[in-house]
């Protein structure tokens, strides 16, 4: 990194602070409703999950009962079942845990559980089963199961003589995703709509130990129409919704690193989001599907698949149904090829030999350094050949600062001659702008560095505080992480040692700044973020040690003057008129 090329990077990460402060896609996507629909809203949500005994009507039957539990367990999940409702009420990883490093419950809503059927009988009634008591099939309350077993858990409600609802959740021995079935007998003309809703209700529960950083990666979001429709929650006391027809891939609610998917097999009528930001960082969110009931069918059998899990990219894309553009890696058309296409398939590569994900982290550095090792060559001879050329640049431009056009001339017959091109160094730094944009989306948001240390780090994935302010510092924060101090050291000695074309007391100054920029703003960021750039750095300065110490005098450019030139043909001109 030259220091032609520092005033160029430094706009550019300028540039891409405010973008992520004001123009991210989350924030674009939210959609606020006035706070007298927030108000009514919360009456219909209350309404349809606490209804009174007598505003069930067919169902009254089934609205009294006891409730019964059954856990499931398989190679990376346990999940907790109810009959009322036919609910899941809980679902704790095995292989990922908390900041604390204990086992955690992604189900928020553990009280009525976070799947139901909603829909509106014809006769006004709104009916949520979690509110209805079914009878189990499964006489089981406690199942293990493991690599390519399966285990099934049977629910039924009887509401009228043939007619009934039947769900079923059909788990795998070593699998996030759970095939859900819901079977609908005798309802083809008892819908307001001909439809019903299969939703997910409540945020994912936090796993970090910063809930005010993963609330902003906490959204609702479905894919329908070839795009991914978001809703996020960024404000308190204001309600948010997103309602679209069509055919939906899937609906999901995420936070920063897991997420709860609802993936239709069959066609869908539509989606609908819903959320709002609680007062402790908390957003709530429910994502639904809209399913038809035909009036013709007297049986409407509807499968889905559900996925609870963690945001990996290989087990995500694995679903084969795009849930993978639910991960956040920057612009489609530029970054986001560079993460899917080059940085995460290395990755899986690398790890498939090598455990630890800092050394890792390293080598791929590395890699990227030799990767880019013809451009930043290319951009550092550049760099010395125009600072050889200063001298003479200063002087034709002394000499033509009356006569712009003569000096553009001048200039230009001196670049050619030189063979070099004034943009030569910043050009290779820009070309690979897009790369490490990617490194920063995919490095912020990876689940694969979580939890994961190198020497005194214990989790590349948050900040390497060694020591907490106990208050926040503006533009600072309220630690010290080390990593982000030795990145703004090597930019500092980096920037010492390279060529360049500026000697101005703006470009002085910068060799300062720029390293404190730096510093500030890497010292919130990921510490796998910051070992990355800190050892692409090193093995930056190395290269320029190298290139520094093996370029001769032969290899800087050797031109004509503009004054010298000018001034011989001057006197021949004079000699031939006095001839």
């Amino acid at each position: 990194m030259d220091r032609n090329s520092v005033t160029g990077l430094a706009l550019i990460g300028l540039i891409m602070i405010v973008w992520l402060q004001f123009m991210s896609p989350d924030k674009k996507l939210v959609k606020p409703i006035t706070a007298v629909k927030t108000e009514k809203v919360e009456r219909q949500v209350q309404a349809v999950q606490a209804p009174a005994p007598e505003n069930f009507g067919v169902f009254a039957s089934a609205a009294a009962g006891k409730e019964q539990l059954v856990k499931v367990g398989n190679d990376v999940f346990t999940a907790t079942l109810s009959t009322k409702g036919a609910t899941l009420k809980s679902l704790v990883l095995k292989q990922h845990l908390d900041s604390n490093h204990k086992p955690f419950n992604l189900v928020s809503n553990d009280k009525n559980g976070a799947l139901s059927l909603l829909f509106l009988t014809r006769e006004g009634k709104k009916i949520d089963t979690r509110d209805l008591y079914f009878s189990s099939v499964t006489l089981d309350t406690l199942r293990t199961i493991t690599g390519k077993e399966s285990y099934a858990v049977r629910y039924h409600l009887d509401v009228a003589p043939q007619q009934g609802i039947d769900i079923t959740y059909l788990f795998g021995g070593n699998s996030y995703k759970v095939d859900y079935d819901v079977k609908l007998t005798g309802f083809g003309n008892a819908l307001a709509g001909n439809e019903y809703q299969l939703q997910w209700d409540g945020g994912l529960n936090y796993s970090e130990k910063d809930h005010k950083d993963e609330s902003q990666s906490s959204i609702a979001t479905a894919y329908l129409g070839g795009s991914v429709v978001k809703l996020a929650a960024s404000k308190e006391n204001q309600a948010y919704r997103e309602e679209q027809s069509g055919e939906a891939k899937w609906v999901a609610v995420r936070n920063k690193y897991f997420v709860a998917a609802l993936i239709p097999q069959g066609r869908t009528e539509g989606i609908f989001l819903d959320g709002k930001r609680k007062a402790n960082d908390f957003t709530d969110y429910i994502a639904a599907l809209k399913m038809g009931v035909p009036s013709s069918s007297p049986v409407v059998d509807n499968r889905f698949s559900l996925y609870f899990g963690p945001l990996d990219y290989n087990i995500v894309k694995a679903q084969n149904v795009g849930l993978e553009k639910i991960m956040d890696f920057g612009w489609d058309w530029l970054t986001r090829p560079f993460a899917e296409f080059i940085i995460l398939p290395v990755f899986s590569w690398m790890n498939t030999f090598i455990s630890n994900y800092g050394l890792i982290i390293i080598i791929f550095a590395l890699l990227i350094k030799l990767v880019t090792y013809p451009l930043s060559m290319a951009s550092t001879k550049s760099m010395k050949k125009m600072s050889a050329l200063q001298p003479a640049l200063k002087e034709l431009q002394e000499k033509y600062k009356d006569n712009p056009a003569k000096l553009q001339g001048e200039l230009g017959r001196i670049y050619k001659e030189a063979g070099v091109n004034p943009l030569g160094g910043c050009l290779p730094v820009l070309l690979q702008m897009p790369l490490l944009y990617a490194m920063f989306y995919v490095f912020r948001s990876s689940i694969q560095l979580r939890q994961h240390g190198l020497l005194w780090v214990k989790d590349l994935s948050i900040p390497d505080s060694i020591f907490d302010f106990g208050f926040s510092i503006p533009m600072y924060g309220d630690h010290i992480a080390v990593f982000p101090i030795l990145m703004a050291a090597t930019v500092f000695v980096q920037q010492k040692i390279t060529p360049t074309t500026q000697t101005n007391d703006q470009m002085k100054a910068m060799i300062y700044i720029f390293p404190a920029m730096m510093l500030l703003f890497f010292n919130n960021m990921p510490a796998g973020l910051g070992l990355y750039y800190l050892m692409f750095n090193v093995f930056s300065v190395a290269q320029q040690f190298y290139i520094n110490k093996t370029t001769t005098a032969d290899d800087l450019p050797k031109i004509n003057l503009g004054t010298s030139s000018s001034s011989s043909s001057s006197k021949q001109k004079k000699g031939g008129a006095k001839k």
